[in-house]
């Protein structure tokens, strides 16, 4: 069974008996999560000369000797891992200067307790502890967590390869957004006006039932406990926004999706089912440059960006329409 994995080489937090390097979708530490959360870290805890997956589901508490413990407060629980890679990076091709590292693709628990905007109640210490195989030198690192209700990503195509061999940024490889027979979303293959497609992404949170931490989601699928909202904006190229909010009195509500939930069968994706609005006369289609082929940036790569709402993040894909 395929596994979804996230990669993203951010600012290290040393500490006393090593290094993890947060890894997310954003650099910032302490590192933001939700429950659920697929996230891969990188650490000097330990050493691999390749790649181990844990296969399908339930996933592992430890592989390749490397394991995870979430600690909140005085809670500690296990984080199953999803696989353990080596990496090395160089800091600069002048200095030529290259890391020894080890990536760990781990499922932050469901029972992760989230910070709530306007709570007063404390705030819980949050952190990660990643533990290496016995006998290394270094036995262990923790990173700081910042848990939060949602850390939307939707998934790009990129997303499953190894950050050392990407030529180009995750957000810059096409969104995995499907038709209804499973197609890929793209410019030879084109979504239609009132179509219903599914993005599929990771980080919307928890959900209406409680979902075993590491084991395939069940189907029927499960929805999340408070969901998100849709922006449609057909102008050409454009990122991800959620828009202005502009209090005209009684403004009409966002559209909802169809549907939001956990992909049966997979661990911690979720996938949002939407129905494609019809677009504003004279849009271009995908491809189609206006008319300054010298300039890459007006070529047309996508003519619709859907934007997901959450509580207190976003994200979204830019797609072509017919």
């Amino acid at each position: 069974m395929k596994q979804l994995i996230v990669f993203c080489l951010c600012a290290p937090i040393v500490y006393a008996q090593g290094t993890t390097v947060g890894a997310g979708y954003y650099p910032p530490a302490p590192v933001v999560v939700s429950p659920g959360q697929i996230i891969t870290f990188f650490t000097t805890v330990g050493a691999v000369s390749e790649k181990v997956e844990a296969g399908n589901p339930p996933l592992p508490a430890s592989l390749a000797g490397f394991s995870a413990t979430l600690e909140q407060g005085t809670a500690t629980i296990p984080a199953p891992v999803l696989s353990v890679f080596p990496f090395n990076p160089c800091l600069s091709a002048v200095m030529e200067t290259c890391l020894s590292i080890t990536g760990i693709t781990v499922q932050i628990p469901f029972e992760l307790r989230a910070n709530i905007p306007g709570n007063l109640a404390p705030t819980l210490i949050t952190a990660l502890r990643i533990t290496g195989p016995s006998g290394d030198r270094i036995a262990g690192a923790s990173i700081l967590l910042q848990p939060q209700l949602d850390a939307i990503h939707v998934m790009h195509q990129q997303d499953t390869v190894l950050a050392a061999d990407q030529a180009q940024p995750v957000s810059a490889s096409p969104a995995v957004v499907t038709h209804g027979n499973g197609k890929v979303v793209d410019a030879s293959n084109p979504a239609r006006t009132g179509e219903e497609l599914v993005m599929y992404a990771v980080g919307l949170g928890a959900t209406t039932t409680l979902v075993k931490t590491g084991a395939a989601s069940p189907s029927p699928a499960v929805p999340v406990s408070a969901c998100c909202s849709l922006r449609f904006d057909y102008t050409p190229n454009a990122p991800p926004s959620p828009g202005l909010i502009i209090n005209t009195g009684d403004p009409p509500p966002p559209p909802a999706p169809l549907f939001a939930g956990l992909t049966p069968g997979f661990v911690g994706l979720y996938q949002i089912n939407f129905l494609v609005p019809a677009p504003p006369p004279g849009i271009n289609p995908c491809n189609v440059s206006s008319g300054l082929e010298f300039n890459p940036f007006a070529v047309v790569r996508s003519n619709l960006t859907v934007t997901l709402i959450g509580r207190v993040s976003f994200d979204g894909a830019g797609l072509c329409v017919e």
